[in-house]
């Protein structure tokens, strides 16, 4: 009788052993995995120019594509904390080489951050589609060719990253490009543009409304002032041919979000038709959240039974 009690505390005493270690593993299973950092490297065009001036005062700027800085794209938010230190590492490699960084703020599904604007954020989403759907700060993407999600830097830091990626060549041949910029009203202007070069690509001519500097102390971030906020892009043209292309265009563009410092910057995005994704019905639910948790729940109802019935 006492071998039979005995055994029965064992079994009873190794079903809750089980019970135990199997909500372990769940637990373990549902938490996050933190991803290492990794560039990307995007098939969406590069994208250069970064010529510009003051959209007060009349502009006359020029340069081989050689010569053209680095373009660095910053999607960020004034509620993001570790932004911060991804514009800071920007600026930083900005300090030391040739390189124009551009703050794209969140706009789509915002609530928080008022520096945004939707046909800004709708651009980089497309070219950075890649981390749809989300699409969270921070994102740093290098010449339209390279990006970095996170904070957490490949190499030995994130200006050791940037730098490198800044640094890679444009292998845009030969050639030049030319902006002419002459205020016509408050808000509106007369841009001429033109570019000499060798390559059979075509590129998306743009021009990129930028405010030097903006306050909103209301972030949630620490941060006050907040610099190279993109408030819109305006298409002033093609290049379809090579050789010279170029173009006039008459804009208007909206205020800044405060005082009066935007900036004209010209700006080429190179056009690369994607391949069409063909549409596949799924032959199971869309859903990987259900199956994942109901093994696990019916291993736990069925060890729930057994020790029931030990019990009993």
């Amino acid at each position: 009788m006492d071998y039979l009690i005995k055994e029965r505390f064992v079994q009873r005493y190794m079903t809750r052993l089980l019970v135990v270690g199997v909500l372990v593993v769940l637990m373990v299973s549902v938490v996050p995995v933190a991803h290492a950092a990794e560039i990307k490297e995007l098939e969406t065009g590069m994208l250069f120019g970064g010529l510009h001036g003051m959209a007060n005062e009349t502009i006359v700027v020029n340069s081989s594509l050689e010569d053209l800085p680095a373009i660095a794209e910053d999607y960020t938010a004034t509620w993001c904390g570790n932004c911060v230190e991804v514009g800071n590492a920007l600026e930083t490699v900005a300090e030391n080489i040739s390189m124009e960084i551009y703050a794209v703020h969140r706009n789509i599904y915002e609530t928080q951050d008022p520096l945004g604007n939707e046909n800004v954020d709708a651009r980089f989403r497309d070219r950075y589609d890649i981390y749809a759907p989300e699409f969270k700060p921070p994102v740093a993407g290098i010449n339209g060719k390279y990006s970095l999600r996170g904070s957490n830097p490949v190499g030995d830091s994130l200006e050791s990253d940037f730098a490198d990626l800044a640094s890679q060549p444009h292998n845009l041949g030969d050639g030049s490009v030319t902006m002419t910029w002459t205020p016509t009203g408050d808000n509106s202007g007369t841009v001429a543009w033109s570019i000499d070069q060798s390559t059979s690509a075509v590129y998306n001519v743009t021009i990129w409304m930028v405010e030097k500097e903006a306050y909103f102390p209301d972030g949630t971030n620490n941060q006050i002032y907040y610099h190279h906020i993109v408030r819109e892009i305006i298409d002033v043209g093609t290049v379809t041919e090579t050789g010279l292309s170029t173009g006039t265009e008459q804009i208007t563009y909206a205020d800044a979000y405060d005082d009066d410092d935007l900036e004209v910057h010209i700006m080429f995005h190179e056009y690369i038709e994607r391949p069409e994704i063909q549409d596949e019905t799924p032959t199971e639910p869309t859903s990987e959240d259900t199956p994942f948790l109901s093994m696990p729940l019916t291993i736990l109802a069925l060890l729930a039974v057994a020790l029931r019935r030990q019990d009993q």
